[in-house]
């Protein structure tokens, strides 16, 4: 065996047991995340306790790169072990989601100079951030630009968080729109309007913030439109295949993550209780004989389980084309949107199906079911994982039409 080959082996077997370490880790959290979770929802962000424990297992840091001190996991294992929050709780699920991803974004979108300002400060970096602004006022100015009013919605984690990843045009002297961008900003040189209000995934913390006369250094921008190309800035990581995962499909494929741990809570959840409940009005006194519940679980965990098996692939896809060198082609890259779509069809499709057959307790606000049947509901709504522009997006790539989106 060369001393090449055995290295290889060495850091692939590194990789296999912290990809293990932190499974078991989250799959400990559950029990406790399920009890936080009432708390959790009224709290409207997760509380420092559950982001103590996130820290204490180094699931916060699965994306920052092993320069800096994290753990540089693999897309799979991102899958495993957000999916096995989301068993626990989905806004924590939601939180560790995005922000690794944003994280992972930070480090490869972004040259060394805003690397080491970002992963090099005295906190571990926790990076959130918004792609699309409700509002940005900007003004190019000597050695960065100026962003003189600025609002950016649905901000999840930025409660726990210490940059912010903020969607802003980038413009000329002359003041025109010449690209998309982002740029890397401390939260705290940001309001945070503290506008978060919903029915479900209430804990991911996902309030607005605003920027008032906030200047970014160039090094601290960067181009969006390079970013989907897979003209990424980090030369500094080159050889670290994580930082040439393609683009978009990285920022849509964790957004499934959630909802397939949700799916599981669903299924788990609808066991737990089968033994207590009959049906109403007819001749069952007990639901777990009653062949309509079989077919009704029989189909549910088959869409739960097709969901997870489509991400498992398009994840290791991910992980096998950034370790290749070559970036993920288009048609492929459009495929990974129109799964999304699909598995969050299939994961609230199983779910929604599982609530009916729960009847009329589902309107019980202290049925752990219902808050389960929300999460779903509301994690499938995104606009990355709407199904409907997903498949039209697809089927316009197959016909050989534009995809009508630079989102691919």
């Amino acid at each position: 065996m060369t001393t090449t080959t055995a290295s290889r082996i060495d850091v692939t077997e590194s990789a296999a047991m912290i990809s293990r370490e932190l499974h078991a880790y989250a799959k400990e959290l559950v029990p406790t995340l399920k009890q936080r979770a009432k708390e959790t929802a009224a709290l409207g962000r997760l509380p420092a306790e559950t982001i103590e424990a996130l820290e204490a297992g180094n699931l916060m840091t699965m994306t920052t790169p092993r320069a800096y001190g994290g753990q540089q996991v693999s897309v799979r294992t991102f899958l495993d072990v957000v999916a096995e929050l989301g068993r626990g709780d989905a806004s924590v699920a939601w939180v560790t989601a995005l922000t690794n991803v944003t994280t992972w974004c930070a480090a490869s979108f972004f040259g060394e100079e805003a690397a080491k300002e970002v992963f090099g400060g005295d906190e571990p970096a926790r990076v959130v951030g918004v792609l699309s602004p409700r509002k940005a006022v900007v003004k190019k100015v000597e050695g960065g630009y100026l962003i003189e009013e600025g609002i950016w919605g649905f901000n999840s984690g930025v409660y726990h968080a210490n940059w912010d990843m903020l969607g802003i045009p980038l413009v000329n002297e002359q003041g025109a729109v010449v690209d998309q961008g982002v740029a890397l900003i401390p939260v705290s040189e940001l309001e945070i309007l503290h506008d978060w209000n919903v029915i479900a995934i209430s804990g991911s913390g996902s309030s607005s913030v605003a920027a008032h006369n906030v200047f970014v250094p160039d090094s601290r921008v960067t181009s969006v439109t390079k970013a989907i190309n897979g003209d990424y800035a980090s030369s500094h990581l080159e050889g670290e295949s994580l930082y040439r995962v393609a683009c978009m499909p990285m920022l849509s494929i964790i957004l499934t993550f959630p909802a397939l741990g949700v799916g599981m809570a669903a299924l788990e959840t609808f066991l737990e209780g089968l033994p207590r409940r009959g049906i109403q009005y007819t001749g069952y006194a007990r639901q777990a004989d009653a062949p309509v519940t079989h077919l009704q679980l029989g189909e549910a965990s088959a869409k739960i389980e097709a969901a997870r098996a489509l991400m498992e692939k398009h994840a290791d896809a991910l992980d096998a084309s950034a370790a290749s060198g070559q970036y993920m082609d288009y048609v492929q890259r459009a495929k990974v949107r129109r799964d999304v779509g699909y598995a969050e069809t299939l994961i609230w499709s199983a779910v929604d199906l599982l609530a009916t057959a729960s009847g009329g307790s589902l309107a019980g606000a202290n049925n752990p079911f219902t808050q389960i049947w929300k999460d779903a509901r509301i994690a499938s709504l995104h606009g990355i994982v709407s199904p409907n522009t997903n498949f039209e997006t697809y089927g316009r790539v197959l016909c050989g039409l534009d995809a009508g989106t630079p989102f691919i």
